[in-house]
Parts: structure tokens; sequence; C-alpha cells
């Protein structure tokens, strides 16, 4: 666990020392003009939005723990799992945001795993079903527009390939058992994949057609109301003109973007994207408007989250008893795989 945090705590570092040379290189007095204009309300109107998506990707949580009968898991010594505490391991998950991929959302299954016994390899492809439905709605909120923007085609489709592949190897157990069979084999790399198969048949479960359509219509709402949140944030900006379809397809698209580049969080390649397209294509947008425009909003959606994540983190290691537990489990590695009893 220390090993996530530390990782957390690097990606923070790198975004602050991101926006810091963005706001240097591009002028810092401009961007300070066009912070002094904005209207602060759409920014808490953002944030409110933001708050709801984290809401209903819990609801996505809730689903994927009874679709695992995890709750009424525990043991005397772990009562079950309550649905305030099951909040708190959600929502200190999203530390984790500046993680490669989010795979360090995989803290809320060690989480999990020290209050309720629950074990780590049972709830972590949660995770795995968490990224497919999110990469899913992304793909149909890019689809907004896109005939207008068709140079941007190849994002999205790269995103539904992969969505594709995933959906088919982790829904088929002898294929993916197959896969890490192969992969367990390849020298120096192979060894995390020995203990992986525990984590089958749980994926499994939670990519088949009822879950997963179930899962992308709740992700789809859920970053829907971040798009909804970036338009709010762009016509804070006296004279900008862009439509919530345009601001849809720019969130969405620039969101892919960083998620294939797979940096922690996206950072560099969200930013840059998005202040790069909504300068080209909305009305009004100059280049400090631009960029005050996309710090704002990622300071409503990702930061927001680091945020809530770290005040939920809190709350959830105040029993000593928990703390412990949590403080002393290992980052994930082979081992931490093993279904255990």
């Amino acid at each position: 666990m220390n090993r996530l945090l530390r990782r957390t705590a690097i990606g923070f570092a790198l975004g602050i020392l991101l926006y810091v040379a963005a706001s240097v290189w591009f002028g810092v007095d401009e961007l300070e003009g066009a912070l002094a204009a904005f209207d602060w309300r759409m920014l808490a109107a953002a944030l409110g939005l933001s708050s709801v998506n984290y809401l209903l990707r819990f609801w996505k949580w809730e689903l994927c723990l009874g679709w695992l009968d995890v709750r009424g898991h525990g043991r005397e010594d772990a009562p079950g799992l309550s649905r305030s505490r099951s909040l708190q391991i959600y929502l200190a998950g999203l530390t984790m945001s500046v993680t490669p991929g989010k795979v360090g959302e995989v803290l809320r299954s060690l989480l999990l795993q020290a209050s309720d016994r629950v074990p780590f390899a049972r709830t972590a492809p949660i995770v795995v079903a968490d990224r497919l439905t999110d990469l899913v709605a992304l793909v149909v909120l890019s689809l907004v527009g896109i005939t207008d923007y068709a140079e941007y085609l190849p994002w999205v489709l790269a995103t539904l390939g992969l969505v594709v592949i995933g959906v088919i190897v982790l829904g088929t157990p002898r294929l993916s058992h197959a896969l890490l069979g192969l992969l367990a084999k390849i020298p120096l790399i192979g060894r995390p994949f020995l203990k992986a198969g525990a984590m089958v048949d749980s994926a499994a479960r939670l990519v088949a057609l009822g879950p997963l359509l179930v899962l992308s219509v709740i992700s789809v709402a859920g970053w829907s109301m971040e798009c909804v949140g970036y338009w709010l944030i762009l016509h804070g900006f006296a004279g900008v003109d862009a439509s919530l379809a345009l601001c849809t397809f720019l969130w969405a698209t620039t969101t892919l973007i960083g998620a294939l580049s797979f940096l922690p969080g996206g950072l560099g390649a969200t930013e840059a994207s998005l202040g790069v397209l909504v300068g080209r294509l909305a009305v009004g947008v100059t280049q400090p408007i631009a960029l005050a425009s996309t710090l704002l909003i990622r300071g409503a959606t990702l930061w927001w989250g680091e945020v809530v994540g770290a005040a939920a983190l809190g709350l959830f290691m105040r029993d000593p008893k928990i703390r412990e537990r949590a403080r002393a489990a290992p980052a994930p590695d082979p081992d931490a795989l093993d279904p255990g009893p």
C-alpha cells in the first residue's frame, strides 16, 4: 500500500510541475487575467457534477461487489461490509487516479481485504471492468460530432479495438488461462502471471454481456456529468461560444488520448490535446482562456477526486486495527493474487 501511495505522490508532484511550467510558458499574467474574469460559480457547478459522477461510479462498485458475492463475506473479527465503509473504500481509491491507467485503484481491494478479509484477487478485477466500461463510455461520447472531426476517429477506433479484445480475452476463461500460461513462461517478467489465474473467474463474471452493458450505461451517465461540467466552465469565460455537443466531443476524445498514453492520470496528454483543440474548434477561446479552462476542468475532475479520496482515506484509516492491517498490506504482487481460503 505504501508503494501505491508513493506513486500517487509522484503523480501529484508531476502535475504541479506540469501546470507551473505551462503557466510560465504561456504567460502568468495572461493566465491571471483570464481567471480574473472567470465566473467562479461555474467551477462550483462543475465540482458538483463531478461529485455526482463519483456517486454513479460508486453504484458501479456496489453492483460489482454484489455480482461477486462479496457482501456478507465478513467473519467474526470483520463484520459484513456496510454501505458507509464501502463508500469510504470506493472514494479512497480516487487517490490513485494519477497512477498509469488508474491501475492503482486496486487500493480499494487492499483496503477491503484489510477491513473485511475479502481476498484481494476476488475484487481486483473490478478495476479492469471499471476501466473497460469507462472506455466504452468515452467511445460512445466521442462519437458525438466525430463526423465533423474525422481526423480524431483513429483514437476512437483504437480504443474500441482494445475494449473488444479485452472483453473477448477476459470473458473467455479458457483463453485467459492459456494467455497467462504463455506470459508466465517469459523470462524476467513472467513471475507476476503465475498466480494471476485466481482473478480470471471474477473478471469473467464482470465482463459478461449483462453486467458489461449495465456498467457501460452508468459510465456514460457519469462521464456525461464531466462533459457538462466542461461546458459550464468554458461558458464561465465571457465571449466563448461552444455547444454542449462540441464540449462532449472535446472532453471525451482528449480523455481517451490521455488514457491511451498510459501516463499517470493522462497528465500532459489530456491537457495538451484539450488546450490545443478547444482553441482551434471553439469560438472566442484565446490561448489564455484555453489554458485556464483546461486547468479548471482538470481541477474539477482529476484533482477534485484526489481531494475527496484523501479525505475518505483519512476517515477509513481512523480505526487502529484497520490502519495497521492496511499499512502492512503489500503492493499487489504474485502472492497477493492468491485467493486464500
